[in-house]
């Protein structure tokens, strides 16, 4: 809360109270309503939401925006700048938009409660509809975009809704992790077997064991998608 909204800060000899981000965030946008402002929060399931966000809770709500959803900061008697645009009492403009990203089968999405999940709308973004990170692989992305597909369809294909038992779409590998074989490319890309090699080895192999723990046939499976990314289709 100290970081993200306001808190006591050593300044000198002593503290001062000092904004956090995202408070000055919002007393730009509260400057320029005209113009939309994103706040784009990675990772947003890491940290204890409401315990970040406080009082402002409530304030995020599209029911509670502007001067009409005015709150009280734990700190709001010690502001006494009265050309602050919060100086009554703060709120979130209603020009501010918060992204927030996750991966949803991380085991830390389980401590974002439904009360704050209620407040955002949610879009899937699928990792074989997120390829653009692999441009910079230039004439090797469609290849490198056909394997991590090939990959995906063997963890759980969609279409055919048949795949490994226990995992989903959510376990999809992404272009994240295959934008890492340019680590080991050298510049002409003559060497991109190995660089399949490290990828696999160093990168890919290691998360889709876990993914595979403690499940049934879970080497036999691991086996199997080795032989699909190096190989091909599911035999």
């Amino acid at each position: 809360y100290e970081d993200f909204i306001m808190g006591y800060k050593p300044s000198g000899e002593g503290f001062e109270l000092q904004n956090g981000i995202f408070y000055k965030f919002c007393q730009k946008a509260s400057n320029n309503q005209e113009v939309p402002y994103f706040f784009i929060i990675d990772e947003i399931n890491r940290g204890e939401i409401s315990k970040i966000f406080g009082e402002l809770f409530f304030s995020i709500d599209p029911g509670y925006r502007g001067k009409k959803g005015q709150v009280k900061t734990q700190y709001q008697n010690l502001i006494t700048d009265t050309t602050e645009p919060f100086y009554n009492g703060f709120y979130v403009p209603d020009n501010v938009y918060i992204i927030g990203t996750m991966n949803d089968i991380d085991r830390s999405v389980e401590s974002m409660d439904f009360a704050m999940r209620r407040r955002f709308a949610w879009e899937e973004i699928k990792a074989n509809e997120n390829t653009g990170m692999l441009d910079e692989l230039q004439e090797m992305k469609d290849e490198v975009v056909e394997k991590m597909k090939r990959l995906n369809s063997a963890i759980w294909d969609e279409n055919t809704e048949t795949g490994i038992e226990g995992l989903n779409v959510a376990y999809h590998i992404g272009g994240s992790y295959f934008s890492k074989i340019q680590l080991y490319l050298n510049e002409d890309h003559s060497n991109k077997n190995a660089a399949y090699r490290h990828l696999w080895e160093n990168h890919l192999k290691g998360v889709l064991f876990e993914y595979l723990r403690g499940s049934a046939n879970a080497t036999e499976n691991l086996k199997m998608l080795e032989w699909v990314y190096y190989n091909g289709n599911v035999q």
